[in-house]
């Protein structure tokens, strides 16, 4: 019988075992699958990635490369979705993501809306809006929908079949160079802000780099300082590994030291850029409104 709900990542050969070894068994260990595929997009797994993946009936779908893997997973994802009937989609990150609690229950709730989380600091994805990356028209758009706004993290996107088709066919329409780490997450804030979207609780994808809420790291098991619970998500983001606030990230007790030095530095970094963009934002109001007063007439 077919499952209704469905878990996307994607991987190549370099985050392959990691995969394996940290994301898949953090899911599994964590989340009740019973009503859950979980597929792969394949952007160049090894035979034996990809072998054991398959054994472990974890559907394997071999994809085009020809761009940023962040970026073209979104048309991949859109033509696997297209071959299945699937109710609800779940796509997270597959290189820097563990599952210490159960999301299986977020797949029953606000069904006809996307769920996801908006971040407590803004990281720097502006700098795509250049004509490089989107057309004139686009970006005015962006700025438009998101100015003042939280930002959305694309490393955990839930929502309905087919809002996230139409999501997936926005990023590779509108993202015209599709080669760099970064601009279809600006699509996906323009997206759901534009749809609305149900604001998840911070730990469904704790991004370590960007949240105020703070945590602890004991036996390699993240849990919230305040509550001493298992956070359920924890995103070890960022698009360089001398970036990452944590070292040997994965799933397991050996597992999982804190670069309290990195992450200080990623904080300050982060306050940074939300302030400049909260007052960038107010001033592009403020203008707006001041040429409608003035030309309205």
């Amino acid at each position: 019988m077919a499952k209704p709900f469905v878990i996307y990542t994607a991987s190549d050969a370099k985050y392959g075992d990691f995969l394996i070894d940290h994301w898949l068994r953090s899911l599994r260990a964590s989340v009740d699958l019973s009503k859950i595929d979980v597929r792969v997009l394949d952007f160049g797994l090894t035979t034996a990635q990809r072998y054991y993946l398959e054994h472990e009936s974890v559907g394997v779908r071999r994809c085009l490369r020809n761009g940023h893997v962040a970026v073209v997973r979104f048309r991949e994802m859109a033509q696997d979705l297209r071959e299945h009937s699937y109710e609800q989609v779940l796509a997270v990150d597959g290189g820097d993501v563990i599952f210490q609690g159960d999301v299986a229950p977020l797949f029953e709730a606000h069904q006809p809306q996307f769920r996801a989380v908006p971040e407590d600091l803004i990281s720097g994805f502006d700098i795509f809006l250049t004509e490089t990356f989107f057309s004139r028209e686009t970006i005015d758009r962006i700025r438009r929908t998101t100015a003042l706004r939280p930002q959305i993290n694309a490393g955990f996107l839930l929502g309905p079949r087919d809002a996230f088709l139409t999501l997936c066919e926005e990023v590779d329409r509108l993202v015209l160079d599709k080669s760099a780490f970064g601009p279809d997450q600006l699509v996906v804030n323009m997206v759901l802000h534009s749809r609305g979207y149900v604001a998840l609780p911070c730990g469904f994808n704790f991004v370590l780099a960007t949240a105020r809420r703070r945590f602890l790291i004991e036996n390699g098991v993240f849990i919230f300082e305040d509550t001493l619970r298992p956070i359920p998500v924890v995103h070890n983001a960022g698009n360089w590994k001398f970036l990452r606030p944590i070292e040997d990230f994965g799933w397991g007790s050996d597992h999982n030291k804190l670069k309290r030095d990195v992450l200080a530095t990623l904080h300050l970094l982060h306050h940074s850029s939300s302030f400049l963009k909260a007052t960038d934002g107010r001033i592009r109001r403020l203008a707006r409104s001041a040429w409608d007063r003035t030309f309205a007439s």
